[in-house]
């Protein structure tokens, strides 16, 4: 494991993010690509934050940039099956603002945010 898939492990910081992976058939509906949508998560919100959203070229540069974000011990190949379901599947990741921007969320979109 490297020493960043460590440190997430041990001594998590930054802000919490709903993660949304999902796989969107393209207009034929015989091929698609993977999504992320990412948005600042909160219990209790007033104003709700439109989501962010990075395209994925393929399951591997997915996986590259989901992995490292994750607990010690989960992969999201694991989860596949869930991604490229309807629904698609729903991680809650504590994440800083490089490794939020990595996924598709920009900053500037929110005023106030204290992550």
């Amino acid at each position: 494991m490297s020493q960043a898939g460590l440190k997430r492990a041990s001594a998590p910081s930054g802000r919490r993010y709903l993660v949304h992976l999902l796989y969107a058939l393209d207009g034929d509906g015989e091929s698609g690509h993977y999504v992320v949508r990412i948005r600042p998560w909160a219990a209790r919100s007033n104003a709700r934050t439109e989501p962010l959203e990075r395209v994925f070229a393929d399951e591997c540069e997915l996986i590259e940039a989901i992995n490292p974000l994750l607990p010690h011990g989960s992969d999201v190949r694991d989860v596949f099956e869930h991604i490229e379901s309807p629904n698609g599947f729903f991680y809650l990741l504590r994440l800083n603002g490089d490794e939020a921007a990595q996924l598709g969320w920009r900053r500037e979109m929110t005023s106030g945010d204290a992550g």
